[in-house]
Order: C-alpha cells, then structure tokens, then sequence
C-alpha cells in the first residue's frame, strides 16, 4: 500500500511540477507554493492528502497578498497496533514541515465550518477519544509513511487556544493537532473544509 501511494503522490507531483515550485519532503507530505501580491506573510495551509482537489479548487483564482505553502497530508497509512484504524492526521509530519519552513502563520484544514480557534485538549484510547485526565493511556502506534519512513505517534494532544479574529465566521472546535504550531510559536488557526473559499477569503483580506 505504501508503495502504491508514493506512486500516486509522484504523478501529483510531477503535474505540480509544471506549474507550481513543488516537492515531496521525507514522511510524504506534498507540498506546492502560491504566489499572491507582493507583500503579506507566508501563510502554511495544512490539508488531508484526500482532500486535494477540494482545497485546489478553493485556491483556485483567489486574490491574497503574500505566499501561501499548501502541504497535502497522507498521513495516517499504515499504524499497526493490532489493526486499529487512526482517526485523523498524525503530529510528527506537520512538526517536520514546520520546522523546516517556519511559516509566519498556520492555517489547518479540518472537517466542519469557519473557525477553529482552539481544542480543550484531549486522547485517543482505544474505546475512543477521552480527557487528558481520564486514566485509561492513549494509543501509542507505529506509523509507516508512504516513504517507507516509521515513527512513534502518542495519541494525546495538549490544549491550544489562539486569540479571536474580527470575523464574521462561524467558530468550530479547532483540530487536535493545532497545538503543534503554537509550540513553535506560529499563530495557528483550524479552517473548515466546509465553504473553505469563504473562509480563506476572510482570513486572508484580514491578513
């Protein structure tokens, strides 16, 4: 499976290529470059492999100012703890991605609407998700990228809460992973999938 995807994620990539200064880093996050108007800031939207061509479409004409990194996550592939399927993305590539690029902000497409602003904190175990302060231990899985490169994902992540915006939009419970860019010190908000044009439209004419 591994190698099937990497196949898939090369052909984007060569497509990408002509058009875009694009690349596959090491745990298979592929990723492109948009140039907008000079000035503004870089901003890193960070999406689900799957949803590639949704989040294209939604980029597709818009007016910004600045540079925007767009990286399409196939992560999670293959955990192997007794077959037990992840339910979203994992921590260590968007770490990987965000040290190595330091983008000014950190934009997480997640499933639902507007903006995420914040997650309470919370543990993936395996009777599902729970408190941090519920004793059962979160998962602890061994995940293959599509690289063929392993690591060690902890199913806990630690609360986030990013200052409110002067927006319009709705506010959803932001994505679990959010935490991973304010340990770097990037401003990081989630992004619904949902009406995703609009809500980049807003977000970005603030910016």
């Amino acid at each position: 499976m591994a190698s099937s995807l990497l196949e898939q994620l090369s052909a984007d990539l060569e497509v990408l290529s002509e058009h875009l200064r694009a690349g596959l880093d090491e745990f298979g996050t592929l990723y492109c470059y948009l140039e907008g108007g000079r000035g503004g800031r870089t901003y890193l939207l960070h999406a689900p492999y799957e949803e590639a061509l949704a989040v294209l479409q939604a980029l597709n004409g818009l007016s910004f100012r600045g540079r925007i990194l767009l990286a399409l996550d196939p992560s999670p592939l293959s955990p192997t703890l007794e077959g037990l399927p992840l339910s979203g993305p994992t921590r260590a590539p968007l770490a990987h991605l965000l040290e190595k690029t330091r983008p000014d902000r950190l934009l997480l497409a997640f499933p639902g609407e507007g903006l995420g602003q914040g997650f309470p904190g919370a543990k993936e175990t395996p009777r599902g998700w729970q408190p941090l302060e519920a004793e059962e231990e979160p998962l602890v899985l061994r995940v293959e990228a599509p690289t063929g490169l392993t690591y060690q994902e902890v199913r806990a992540y630690g609360p986030w809460e990013s200052p409110p915006l002067p927006l319009g939009l709705p506010i959803s419970p932001g994505p679990y992973w959010g935490s991973v860019g304010l340990a770097l010190g990037i401003p990081t908000y989630g992004v619904g999938l949902v009406n995703l044009r609009a809500s980049l439209e807003a977000l970005l004419s603030l910016w």
